[in-house]
């Protein structure tokens, strides 16, 4: 056996291949005259190369001229990334035409199987029948099965008339299903399992790739209880900055009332639906600093949201939408937001649309003073929906601005002092009172604080990675003055105001607890009133080195109000409650974050909450935290995560109300990681105060191979009841 190798070859004639040449190994090598055209014969290990092509056979007959190949045994064809084998294969290096009678394709982790391909495009072929998997046995675990499919290198393979095999198992059948050779997204996940409102139910989702800046994702839902649900989620992105998402959901619900809405006598429709629109686009226009952003909420009904899709009720109670263009430069923003009111069970101030021009603090010429302001005018509607909201609804045309001087200096050269003076005035075209309002705004204040540390360099701890200590401390006072208004707060419209909720004793909380109190960051526009106190406080921060940086190993800031004056009719006290907020990192793999509100007056603790976050990198993980309101509810919730071996990983979550001792979840789940699978096998309990508790089993399935695609076990949003 010799080798002979004949490199330089070059395609002859005006038609030839382009100047670069094309490079031929083979055992043996001959020509033959064709014509006027010579072929080149290769046998055994014959290999072909041009530009990013390589073409592998037994046997290969090369046309120099035209650049057809006809290969035979053992044929592997590799370009772009991908790899070609077959039993026999035609092929131009000029065109790129391929054509074969069954080959197997490879593209990452995606194994085709096609026979009778032809080529129909520039990077498009036809497929009579083919199979796809991830599964690179002989015999694979699963496959999903064409009738007919066409294949995009590089990008895509679209199948149909589909069926999903476990072994020789059909277990699925879809009329088209698209899989992704980028690997960026799964043809496929699926949930099954059965709880106590839905029974048995079955989530399929399948996703799309329309384009290459457009991704669809289809879900098919069957609920043994509920009924059939679909929907779709299309994410997009749009020009070089924009991206969205744009999606719907419909079941035709057969049991839309849980125990506690026939006790409070709510009526739900057996047509559900939601819809929403998220888009944002940062340099609209390619202007800089010009933002969009559109976030629509469309639903059915106040519940839809909670009994399909409890992880985002959980995030956001009340979806509102907004529409709002923003440009924004060095010292300065304009918007212009639209707030409709999409679902009119919802309680919800409409801005139809409102305007605002804010100028951020800078400095006068050359002079010691500094400007800010903020403006806006906008139509206002406040409705209350099915909430009952105790506050005023109405509407109106508010028009509002306030200007602020400051004069920030150092004195001593160690203490912050800044004095301010605003004048400001809020207009509404009507109130309460059925008559407009106007209302001047005057403000003073004086902002101090002054910083001082300590550093100990000697300090050393190799167990905690203590490399010296240095403590810093702040303290601060900051003086508000505003006088009473012409227009109290109870004849206005409140618009935007601090919203409260009534605690099971009878006291207001106050939901804005953590709020600004200087202007213009105090927003609460409708609220303002007589103001005189002083707020003081004191930070702190425990620091070391690490790898050359500082690292903060605590930080502690704590402060209250003292009222100059107070209304002893409102039962205001001196001093108002102690705030405190505590991070804690002494270590890289442990966290701890809290906040508390502490009434002096009382003596009690009215707020507490708490997280703290222990782990071993992808070992294992442990969290606890605490929400604590007195006279509302005391929770106390605890998850972890395991990993069992190398192929489980066990993750467990309670939450238990320690007020009424009532578990309102637990949840256990134990995911898998096979040749081919991610499976999470998961039970979850819901405590319920009204009805039984509610109990679900499931099994979620989603492919091993897709490492940048988002999985979506999530879906199994059981509700609440």
């Amino acid at each position: 056996m010799f080798l002979c190798a004949l490199t330089g070859v070059l395609c002859a004639g005006p038609a030839g291949m382009a100047a670069e040449p094309a490079l031929i190994d083979a055992e043996q090598l001959s020509f033959e005259q064709e014509g006027e055209q010579r072929v080149a014969v290769g046998n055994g290990n014959v290999v072909i190369r041009y530009e990013d092509a390589v073409l592998r056979a037994d046997k290969v007959r090369f046309n120099m001229a035209t650049g057809d190949a006809h290969a035979e045994g053992n044929v592997r064809l590799t370009r772009d990334g991908q790899e070609w084998v077959a039993p026999a294969a035609d092929y131009n290096f000029k065109s790129r035409a391929l054509q074969m009678a069954e080959v197997r394709a490879s593209a990452g982790a995606i194994i085709v199987r096609g026979y009778d391909v032809s080529q129909t495009g520039s990077n498009q072929y036809r497929v009579a029948r083919a199979t796809a998997t991830t599964c690179d046995y002989e015999r694979p675990h699963y496959r999903v099965e064409a009738k007919r499919a066409e294949i995009w290198a590089g990008d895509r393979v679209l199948m149909y008339n589909v069926t999903v095999k476990l072994g020789e198992v059909p277990v699925f059948w879809f009329p088209v299903m698209i899989w992704s050779l980028k690997e960026d997204f799964q043809p496929l996940a699926v949930s099954v399992g059965s709880s106590s409102r839905w029974g048995f139910f079955a989530l399929v989702t399948t996703y799309w790739r329309l384009h290459e800046n457009a991704r669809l994702a289809v879900h098919t839902d069957v609920r043994a209880k509920r009924g059939f649900g679909t929907g779709a989620d299309l994410q997009y992105r749009l020009g070089p900055t924009g991206q969205g998402t744009i999606g719907g959901y419909y079941i035709n619900d057969g049991d839309p009332r849980d125990r506690i809405d026939e006790l409070a006598g709510k009526e739900l429709p057996t047509d559900r639906y939601r819809a929403q629109w998220q888009h944002t686009q940062p340099d609209l226009f390619q202007r800089p600093g010009l933002d969009l952003k559109v976030d629509i909420h469309k639903q059915s009904d106040s519940d839809v949201i909670d009994d399909f899709f409890h992880g985002e009720f959980l995030g956001e109670l009340e979806p509102q939408s907004v529409v709002d263009v923003t440009q924004r430069g060095e010292n300065f923003s304009v918007s212009v937001l639209a707030r409709p009111q999409l679902n009119d069970f919802f309680a919800e101030v409409e801005r139809l649309p409102e305007a605002t021009w804010a100028v951020n603090r800078r400095r006068l010429g050359d002079t010691p003073l500094f400007y800010e302001q903020i403006t806006s005018v906008g139509y206002l509607d406040n409705e209350d929906g099915d909430t009952n909201d105790v506050l005023f609804s109405g509407h109106a045309w508010r028009a509002h601005t306030f200007h602020q001087l400051l004069v920030p200096a150092t004195w001593f050269g160690w203490l912050s002092v800044t004095p301010r003076a605003g004048i400001g005035g809020t207009y509404y075209s009507d109130a309460v009172t059925d008559e407009s309002e106007e209302r001047p705004i005057y403000h003073a204040g004086l902002e101090t604080a002054f910083k001082v540390s300590r550093t100990w360099d000697d300090v050393r701890c190799e167990a905690l990675r203590i490399d010296g200590l240095r403590h810093i401390v702040q303290p601060f006072a900051d003086y508000h003055w505003t006088p009473r208004l012409d227009s109290q707060t109870n004849e206005l419209f409140q618009f935007d105001t601090v919203r409260t909720v009534t605690l099971g004793g009878g006291d207001l909380l106050a939901l804005a607890r953590y709020s600004p109190s200087t202007y213009p960051a105090y927003n609460t526009i409708d609220a303002i009133d007589r103001m005189h106190f002083v707020r003081f406080g004191l930070r702190q921060k425990l620091q070391t080195r690490r790898a050359q940086r500082t690292w903060d190993l605590a930080e502690l800031e704590t402060w209250t109000d003292y009222r100059l004056e107070r209304d002893d009719a409102a039962g205001e006290d001196d001093f108002n409650d102690l705030f405190a907020t505590l991070r804690l990192r002494p270590v890289e793999w442990f966290v701890l974050d809290s906040s508390a509100r502490y009434d002096v007056s009382d003596g009690v603790v009215r707020e507490f909450n708490s997280e703290a976050r222990v782990f071993d990198t992808d070992r294992w993980s442990v969290g606890v935290g605490t929400r604590f309101i007195k006279d509302d509810s005391n929770l106390v919730s605890f998850s972890s995560a395991w990993r069992l071996g190398r192929r489980w990983v066990l993750q467990t979550h309670h939450r238990v109300d320690l007020e009424d001792g009532v578990w309102e979840s637990q949840e256990f789940k134990l995911r898998q990681e096979t040749h081919d699978w991610f499976i999470s096998y998961g039970v979850r309990v819901s405590g319920e105060r009204v009805e039984s508790d509610e109990v679900a089993v499931f099994v979620a399935v989603t492919l091993k191979a897709f490492p940048g695609a988002d999985l979506t076990i999530g879906r199994v949003d059981l509700g609440s009841d």
